[in-house]
């Protein structure tokens, strides 16, 4: 039989909603048991793939000479806003959101030279109106696992064809001694920020892994086998991209990844195996990396180790971060203004034209006591919305509440990586922050929906 013959007889299958192991409700449309019939869904499902992938901006850049992102993007939300049919839940994340959201207005709206600010407050508007897209277009929790398996095939996609455009056509950064993988496009294509990327998406991954029968169990044969062949070929990938940046905080952030999934055991048991597993998988890494990758992680602890570049680099982030501070003191309420901190800590500061290289710098530095409050407000929410929604899947034998329980440290996991790659990084601004709210809070809501007795304490 044919590949196409087979596929064809794979979609015949028929789909059956009595299977208990399977996280379909009796309200799911799906087309041959595993494709949402929604046009809304499937453009959101898109346009991430456009926003990870960024085509106009290196692969095909005559799309930026007539804005089809923003074409595509308005003609999605005319689609939403037209498809939608339930009443939109506000919740305390979103106004945390808000919160923030006025705070990064109010820094730009005071900044020192407000024009600066008008770029970086019109992409995170973006982001906003995308985290309240997220929340309108995904109406039950098989599209919830369905929108995170869509930002893993992106993101698969991405990693594939950098590595690509790196094989075949020597596309690279050489800094600090080293040859250094980059994305294939310009906003978030540096070593570093490719290497917070991937290791942010692991959580999201095991999840996946973890609940691939659940999700896949009324799919036609065909793609329920290829489903969790292409989630460990992702894992692959990741790992050798994220080795392949030579990003001394990709690799940190790597090992509390696997400290972080090895907390996870229940029992002290469980516990010593995953930590027996985690070590495990850490020395089979070491003991393949080539040399240059080995002498660029000890230069985390040994700067003798690498070249005089490599400690001055990581000293860089540590004068950011009192760049940032002395910004601080000089505009407590709402700082110098977001996308100022480059311009201002050149002319006033200290002379160096740099980011901060540092989450807590940039925030206090660009946005105050008002954006540093209110930020920190969003990811405490964000982080007791996946506890909380863990609390319905104690003691269930239902697929979906443990699905959704599981989604919630995954999230946890992933916003707990970001904070500690904002020790390296200025990543204020990030999409992660936004998509992992939504998230979290959409398994929350989802979770309460489906469980059979009353939670004893109100979610946020």
């Amino acid at each position: 039989m044919s590949l196409t013959e087979s596929i064809s007889a794979s979609n015949k299958m028929e789909y059956n909603p009595d299977n208990k192991m399977s996280i379909v409700g009796p309200e799911e449309r799906l087309k041959r048991g595993i494709w949402p019939q929604s046009i809304s869904l499937w453009m959101v499902a898109f346009y991430i793939a456009l926003f990870i992938i960024r085509p106009w901006e290196k692969l095909l850049p005559w799309l930026g000479s007539f804005h089809f992102e923003r074409i595509y993007a308005s003609c999605m939300i005319i689609v939403v806003f037209l498809t939608w049919r339930d009443r939109f839940r506000m919740s305390f994340q979103t106004v945390t959101i808000g919160f923030f959201f006025v705070g990064v207005v109010l820094s730009a709206l005071f900044a020192i030279n407000p024009s600066l600010s008008w770029n970086p407050l019109y992409e995170y508007t973006t982001l906003i109106i995308i985290y309240f897209i997220l929340l309108l277009v995904i109406r039950t929790p098989y599209e919830l696992v369905f929108m995170v398996t869509c930002y893993i095939v992106a993101m698969a996609v991405y990693l594939a064809k950098s590595q690509w455009e790196f094989f075949m056509y020597g596309a690279n950064r050489y800094t600090q001694g080293v040859t250094r993988l980059v994305g294939i496009e310009n906003t978030l294509s540096g070593p570093n920020s490719l290497a917070m990327s991937i290791v942010v998406s692991l959580p999201m991954l095991l999840f996946l892994w973890s609940n691939r029968k659940e999700f896949s169990s009324g799919w036609p044969s065909f793609w329920r086998r290829w489903y969790p062949r292409f989630l460990a070929f992702y894992a692959v990938l990741a790992v050798s991209s994220m080795i392949m940046t030579n990003s001394r905080s990709g690799m940190v952030s790597f090992i509390l990844f696997v400290v972080l999934v090895t907390l996870r055991g229940r029992g002290i048991g469980r516990k010593l195996g995953y930590i027996f597993l985690g070590a495990l998988i850490l020395t089979m890494l070491w003991f393949v990396l080539p040399e240059e990758k080995k002498n660029r992680f000890m230069t985390i602890y040994n700067p003798e180790a690498g070249p005089e570049i490599a400690q001055r680099s990581a000293m860089g982030r540590i004068e950011g971060y009192k760049a940032g501070m002395t910004m601080f003191e000089r505009f407590p309420f709402t700082g110098v203004g977001i996308g100022n901190f480059n311009e201002y800590r050149f002319e006033h500061v200290d002379g160096i034209r740099l980011e901060a290289h540092n989450l807590v710098g940039q925030l206090l530095g660009e946005t105050g006591i008002v954006g540093g409050v209110a930020f920190i407000l969003m990811v405490i929410v964000t982080l007791l919305n996946c506890r909380k929604v863990r609390v319905p899947g104690r003691g269930q034998s239902n697929a979906t509440i443990k699905a959704l329980s599981s989604l919630g440290p995954a999230c946890r996991d992933a916003v707990i990586l970001l904070a500690f790659e904002g020790l390296f990084g200025h990543n204020l601004l990030r999409f992660n922050w936004l998509w992992l709210a939504a998230f979290s809070s959409l398994a929350l809501q989802f979770a309460r929906k489906h469980i059979k007795e009353p939670i004893s304490t109100k979610g946020l």
